[in-house]
């Protein structure tokens, strides 16, 4: 075979398993939403996609594997929440995304556990930080401990299972935002 048509070939073969494992994630998504972490046994799993334990272990190496990759993507998911919701006013886009990254953990409570596991916690950790420092630039003193701050604390308060509880912490950063924003634009640091 020409390499020219082997590297197609290899190519075609990669994104078939690409989109299998893209189903099968889809399909474990689904099963965690709907049954918890009980419906997530490797049999269960194969048997509701038609095909035998060896398709998802082939996919994933492991059950670890597996849930290793669902975290990533739903990690991925709510950085995206985090970083795609934008208002001019910085206090503004930190109460929405705090709002929109607590309404995920109360109607994602399983996928939640999965978020704030290793690994996966730090991608939503560097969105928050990154965004949070899009709302506080350079030259502002204190970014990174803002940053950090902010991200601390909404970590605490998607921790809590209780909404009520998990709302006070949300208020209560936001109201410590807003005056942090209010004194760096006194002097000068703060863009909103």
């Amino acid at each position: 075979m020409d390499p020219e048509r082997a590297d197609a070939y290899a190519e075609a073969k990669q994104a078939a398993r690409d989109a299998v494992a893209e189903r099968l994630l889809d399909l474990t998504d689904a099963r965690l939403a709907e049954e918890g972490p009980a419906g997530l046994s490797m049999r269960r799993l194969a048997n509701a996609a038609g095909c035998s334990t060896m398709v998802f272990y082939t996919a994933f190496g492991t059950k670890g594997g597996l849930l290793d990759a669902l975290a990533a993507r739903e990690a991925a998911r709510w950085a995206d929440e985090a970083l795609t919701l934008a208002d001019p006013d910085p206090v503004a886009w930190l109460d929405a995304t705090g709002r929109a990254l607590l309404a995920l953990g109360a109607s994602r409570p399983h996928h939640r556990e999965l978020v704030l596991g290793p690994g996966a916690i730090e991608t939503l950790a560097d969105a928050v930080r990154a965004a949070v420092r899009r709302a506080w630039p350079d030259p502002a003193p204190g970014g990174d401990e803002v940053a950090a701050a902010v991200w601390s604390a909404w970590r605490g308060a998607l921790v809590v299972s209780d909404p009520g509880e998990a709302a006070l912490v949300h208020g209560g950063v936001v109201r410590l935002w807003s005056a942090a924003v209010a004194d760096a634009q006194r002097r000068g640091g703060v863009v909103g």
